[in-house]
């Protein structure tokens, strides 16, 4: 139940990496490495998972799988099952704990190194946007205004599946602002101040490039100007 809520049939078919898998019937089924491969990496292409990020899902898999028919033995009560020791008994479970474990560090592992991966390139889509385009909220408080980039003080991945990825980020814009035209300014009759703001802005990206980044939902907060 857990691997199904981590990891849906259809979002794993819609994936690149699926490859259909058949059960003895020869009817198409998901696999429990799929559905771990799924909760791990999403739609993220392997390539980009084993040598970009070197995370090894398949490893993790591997003992997830092992250590689940193992604990499906003991659904089927026989005499075997009444025979094992207290100390197979604790071995089992300290086995179980360190595999449910070790999934859930893999996820969490392989989603710290995409943020990591992407910080460089987030920095870099983010200047670009604030440089490129119009800001609204600084438009509405100086006659004109230029920007020298942006700052983020945090950058979190909001959700990764089968088609996108999407980043979260908390930052500020440096910025100019100036009241009056150039030639007030250089009458004397107009003001310049450098100054910054925060943002928030999402980081949007397919999932088949997780690195080419497109700018989303900036906003800036400009209310400390009316302080």
């Amino acid at each position: 139940m857990m691997l199904e809520d981590l990891a849906p049939e259809e979002a794993i078919k819609a994936c690149a990496w699926y490859k259909p898998q058949f059960n003895e019937k020869n009817q198409e089924t998901i696999t429990r490495a799929q559905r771990i491969k799924f909760a791990v990496q999403a739609g993220l292409e392997d390539d980009f998972v084993t040598k970009t990020l070197k995370v090894d899902v398949a490893a993790t898999s591997r003992k997830y799988v092992k250590l689940i028919d193992r604990l499906n033995g003991f659904t089927h009560i026989n005499a075997k099952t009444f025979g094992i020791s207290r100390s197979s008994e604790r071995q089992l479970v300290k086995e179980a704990l360190a595999t449910f474990v070790l999934l859930f560090r893999t996820i969490d592992d392989c989603r710290d190194k995409v943020v990591g991966r992407v910080e460089n390139r987030a920095r870099r889509a983010l200047n670009f946007e604030l440089i490129a385009t119009s800001i609204d909220e600084l438009h509405e408080i100086a006659t004109h205004y230029t920007t020298d980039g942006g700052d983020i003080d945090d950058l979190a991945l909001e959700s990764m599946d089968d088609s996108t990825i999407v980043f979260t980020v908390e930052g500020s814009v440096d910025c100019q602002l100036q009241y009056g035209s150039d030639r007030d300014y250089e009458r004397g009759e107009g003001l310049r101040h450098d100054t910054s703001y925060p943002l928030t802005c999402e980081l949007v990206a397919d999932i088949t490039a997780p690195l080419d980044l497109e700018v989303r939902n900036l906003r800036v907060d400009n209310s400390s100007f009316y302080e």
